[in-house]
């Protein structure tokens, strides 16, 4: 019952933003979110010591800025995946256009090389928008996620989300229909920009930290051969967004699999780096994306005060310089 009343509210809530005009609606989620982000002091200080840990240089305001306005793309994410029903092959570019200059050509370079594509992806900006407008103007996908807690929630979401052509895989036991569907010169994005158990991941350094990342991406790649094509959604200034594709990534090959693994977690880590560095405000950090560290490191980055994690950082700044 208390999962079904929790649907019911998301329902409603879904179905004002959905008939809300725009011009309405994004105003009065950007308010929910700014009240929201001051109550809530727990990812509040995730968001921050994140930030911190990756723009270490910065001073405290920036990194409050950052994480502020990170709550506010959740909540962009969250408005359009209210109003995807809305979204026709025909009102679609509306909304979201290809970048000219790193867009529809690079998607387009690696569908040439006739294999399959993974995407390689993370939470950047409405970030559930950039499959369904994909799809829309005619390139379908099949994508990894991780079911909602919520039974009522996810169900709903599931049909959101393959509303537009677009096929779900849940991450649990994934692995046969991902293999299957690269191998066959399908389509499959993975978001792997989030922080996972050592039992599924390895230590890759991002930011010059070391942070657990998932190492199933470069494995499906180098199993199937499939094209690697980094791709996101940038935010632009009339609430309209712009898709971006970088040139298809080359993997690295020497022979050994678990070497080969290793690298390319790491060269894929690179290329995510860079885009967050691209459009900071854009990417969810109000996760513990540094929650796992080898031992020689401190065990709780989130627990240090600021002096402590500043030592930690700029001893790490130091070690990486040599």
């Amino acid at each position: 019952m208390k999962s079904y009343s929790i649907f019911l509210v998301a329902r409603f809530i879904i179905a004002l933003l959905r008939y809300l005009p725009r011009s309405v609606a994004a105003p009065m989620l950007d308010a929910l979110v700014a009240m929201v982000y001051r109550c809530d002091g727990f990812h509040r200080h995730i968001a921050r010591v994140n930030v911190k840990i990756a723009f270490p240089e910065l001073p405290s305001h920036e990194c409050d800025r950052i994480a502020r306005r990170s709550f506010q793309c959740v909540g962009r994410n969250l408005l359009e995946i209210s109003r995807l029903p809305l979204l026709t092959k025909d009102n679609v570019s509306s909304l979201v256009e290809y970048d000219s200059d790193a867009g529809l050509n690079n998607y387009e370079e690696a569908r040439s090389r006739g294999k399959g594509i993974l995407y390689l992806t993370g939470h950047f900006s409405a970030w559930e928008l950039l499959p369904a407008a994909h799809a829309l103007y005619g390139h379908p996908l099949d994508f990894v996620t991780r079911p909602l807690d919520n039974v009522f929630l996810e169900r709903y979401l599931f049909r959101l989300r393959q509303s537009t052509g677009n096929r779900v895989i849940y991450k649990k036991d994934s692995a046969r229909r991902i293999l299957l569907s690269l191998k066959s010169g399908g389509s499959v994005g993975i978001l792997m920009d989030q922080n996972t158990g050592t039992f599924d991941g390895i230590f890759s350094e991002f930011f010059g930290i070391p942070a657990t990342t998932i190492t199933s991406a470069a494995l499906f790649a180098l199993r199937t051969d499939a094209t690697v094509l980094p791709g996101y959604l940038t935010p632009m200034k009339d609430n309209r967004y712009r898709i971006k594709f970088l040139p298809p990534h080359d993997l690295i090959r020497t022979g050994d699999m678990e070497q080969d693994i290793r690298l390319n977690v790491k060269a894929f880590n690179e290329i995510l780096e860079k885009i967050i560095r691209e459009q900071p405000e854009s990417w969810l950090w109000g996760h513990k994306r540094w929650k796992y560290q080898p031992p020689e490191n401190p065990q709780n980055l989130y627990s240090l005060s600021a002096d402590e994690l500043d030592a930690f950082l700029a001893a790490r700044q130091k070690r990486n310089m040599k």
